[in-house]
């Protein structure tokens, strides 16, 4: 039977849609407050994690994990020998889902969401915490455009379940060849890079390095070959991002990076070298040397020396003679420093204007960091400026409203006089009384329509889009006063159904949203009287 209540919870829907799932959304009935509720095996209460004696330390140490690339850890009980965790509650989709939906990624999407992965994976390996389970399915895309890992419970809480060959498959691709064999380096850091590096290869390719039906399978694959190229399969791949794969998919744990901070430096310097135009093969003939260096061939570098001692006559053709691979020579230099030219203000916008159309926010995330700041520090007059400013707008209006959800949710005060407006508004829409928050919209466009702050207009915009939502809903008519004699019979009826819960919340939103209206007194004080009535029937 599943649990509707647990601690101070009010247990709601699953998140992922599953009727079995194990991670629901739950209510914090005193603090008002939505959370994620993880339920956990009953098993590992006496099962601590690795440096634990009990399950409260093991909910401190998971409670460490403070970085905004992890889903915070906000602590966790027993109760009647359930263990559970509250987690943050985070909006978006998984990594999974992006994949299954659309095969592969472009590289520099894959990029981002691998930098963000070490730097989190670097504040959990310092506090000594290990992953084990990184999968696709627990890396997170928020609709705020940021990245956070989930899950860094699951090895703790299925280590029984997730053991060498009884490994199932959506996890035992990810785990390293250690893991596997139960050797006591599978707690180590380079296991999590190993995972990172089977991701970054599906993400590039839409494929598993090591294709393979069953644990054994994948075993044995990974024995008698090395993973392939990425190279081989993707040919917009940059070489420093084969390479990088590579690394990490050493099947030899020594042969791998030695940490998610080098990664994560490998990842900077070699954007770094991109964005000032120095390509692989440059890189290596200039002798310096880095964690991606592609390595050269010393022994033809000492013949060609070799060669340059000696001066014989030059009997050879003319288009083999020194003065004409010279004018050659020149002529490779100018190409090439044309070709390394800024890119012209037409080239920016036409590789940003898809980016820029799409619906997905992290891909206009990625226009305005690699083409507009570049375009609109070039071209300050540009002649995109009426299709930059219309881009602006509605990337403004995007972050309002992933601002004013993560109010809702985590509680944060609002940034301004207009966000404070628009967020009471949307507490009048959401319990239902579509009539007052039209009244709210209205005055705030009203008061912030010639505001020269772009934050203000960016709700002036949402206000005005939620106005023609309610005007087209043909309910919107009712008057304050029949729409909460409505609610109030409403929470009756729930009272007597035995949802007692869902009833006092009806009402204390009535109380907490109209009890400065006087017209409508009579109606809050009734619906005070209700509560009470409920009070007192919780404590006979």
């Amino acid at each position: 039977m599943q649990l509707t209540r647990i601690g101070p919870f009010a247990l709601e829907e699953s998140l992922d849609g599953k009727t079995e799932s194990n991670v629901l959304r739950g209510y914090h009935v005193e603090r008002k407050f939505t959370m994620a509720v993880k339920l956990l095996p009953k098993s590992i209460v006496n099962r601590p994690m690795r440096g634990s004696t009990t399950f409260a330390e093991d909910v401190k140490t998971l409670q460490t994990l403070v970085h905004p690339g992890i889903i915070r850890y906000y602590g966790g009980a027993v109760e009647q020998g359930q263990p559970y965790l509250a987690l943050e509650l985070v909006q978006g989709e998984s990594l999974r889902d992006w994949l299954n939906r659309r095969g592969r990624l472009p590289w520099e999407m894959t990029v981002d969401i691998a930098d963000a992965i070490c730097r989190a994976l670097h504040h959990a390996h310092g506090k000594g915490i290990v992953h084990q389970r990184l999968t696709p399915t627990r890396v997170l895309l928020t609709e705020s455009e940021e990245t956070k890992l989930a899950g860094f419970d699951c090895a703790w809480a299925d280590r029984d379940d997730v053991l060498g060959l009884r490994s199932p498959m959506e996890i035992a691709h990810y785990l390293s060849p250690e893991q596997f064999r139960g050797k006591q380096s599978a707690s180590f850091p380079q296991c999590d890079l190993f995972s990172l590096g089977v991701i970054l290869f599906e993400c590039l390719t839409g494929e598993l390095p090591w294709p393979a039906n069953t644990p054994a399978e994948l075993v044995e694959a990974r024995r008698t070959s090395v993973a392939p190229r990425v190279s081989t399969k993707v040919l917009d791949c940059p070489v420093w991002l084969d390479v990088l794969v590579s690394k990490l998919l050493a099947v030899k744990r020594s042969e791998r990076l030695a940490s998610a901070e080098e990664t994560h430096r490998a990842i900077v310097d070699a954007k770094q070298k991109v964005a000032s135009g120095m390509g692989a093969a440059q890189h290596a003939w200039s002798g310096r040397q880095g964690t991606l260096t592609v390595d050269s061939d010393r022994s033809e570098v000492r013949r060609i020396k070799r060669q340059q001692r000696s001066t014989p006559r030059d009997n050879s053709p003319f288009y083999e003679r020194a003065w004409f691979l010279g004018v050659c020579l020149v002529a490779l230099v100018g190409l090439g420093a044309w070709a390394l030219q800024p890119p012209s203000e037409e080239a920016l916008f036409a590789k940003a204007r898809p980016l820029m159309e799409s619906d997905i926010p992290l891909e206009w995330k990625r226009a305005e960091e690699q083409y507009l700041n570049s375009l609109r520090e070039r071209f300050p007059e540009s002649k995109y400026a009426d299709q930059l400013q219309e881009f602006d707008k509605r990337l403004a209006i995007h972050r309002a409203e992933t601002r004013v959800k993560n109010n809702q949710r985590l509680g944060k005060k609002p940034l301004s006089e207009a966000e404070r407006q628009f967020g009471e508004a949307s507490r009048y829409e959401r319990f239902g009384d579509r009539l007052s928050a039209w009244q709210k919209y209205e005055a705030l466009v009203n008061l912030f329509v010639d505001s020269d702050e772009t934050y203000d207009r960016a709700f002036v915009e949402l206000a005005r889009r939620q106005i023609d939502r309610i005007k087209a809903d043909q309910t919107t008519a009712e008057s304050q006063t029949d729409f909460l004699e409505g609610q109030i019979l409403r929470a009756q009826q729930l009272t007597k159904d035995g949802n007692l819960f869902e009833a006092r919340r009806l009402l204390d939103s009535i109380v907490s949203l109209y009890e400065k209206n006087r017209e409508l007194k009579p109606l809050v004080d009734k619906a005070r009287d209700e509560i009470r009535r409920l009070d007192l029937s919780g404590n006979r």
